[in-house]
């Protein structure tokens, strides 16, 4: 066999590899899509999950977060410091959803619920000052749509079903 043909022969195997080598690329980047999809799942499932077991499990906790709607105008220094914590734990992880979505790293579904999510907690007085505190650590498009977000009127009746306001 010519020097040539060895040549030629490599040239073929060494095309298929990378071609091999980017399909296995490609794989692993629709593999790692999914795990960070999943993990944001996750942590948005454990993030409303905790809150609703402690509206449930903890008296204390259920009447503040009904009071933060109702009487927030009343609230010492000491209840609007744990209300707008509050606001901090839960608007920061939907902070980052959204620059995830921004990102393309969620899907429209997904960010549908998120953008209820937001809607909701956006009605919220205490979100107001959580919000203040966190928005220059997040990009300006998120910030515009945080700002811009308008609230629904459905979430407060549902809401107020519960609380009886």
């Amino acid at each position: 066999m010519a020097l040539q043909e060895i040549y030629y022969i490599t040239e073929m195997v060494v095309g298929v590899a990378v071609i091999i080598s980017i399909v296995f690329v490609a794989i692993e980047l629709r593999q790692n899509t999914y795990v960070v999809r999943k993990s944001m799942a996750d942590r948005r499932e454990q993030r409303v999950s905790w809150l609703f077991e402690t509206l449930c499990t903890n008296n204390d906790f259920r009447e503040f977060h009904r009071r933060i709607d109702t009487d927030w105008d009343q609230f010492d220094e000491a209840e609007k410091y744990r209300a707008h914590c509050l606001g901090i734990r839960s608007i920061s992880s939907m902070l980052n959803e959204l620059v995830a979505y921004f990102e393309g790293q969620i899907s429209q579904t997904e960010f549908q619920g998120l953008k209820w999510n937001m809607q909701n907690a956006k009605k919220r007085p205490n979100f107001d000052s959580a919000y203040q505190v966190l928005k220059n650590s997040y990009p300006p498009e998120v910030q515009c749509f945080w700002e811009n977000l308008e609230t629904s009127d459905d979430i407060s009746g549902f809401q107020k079903s519960f609380t009886g306001n």
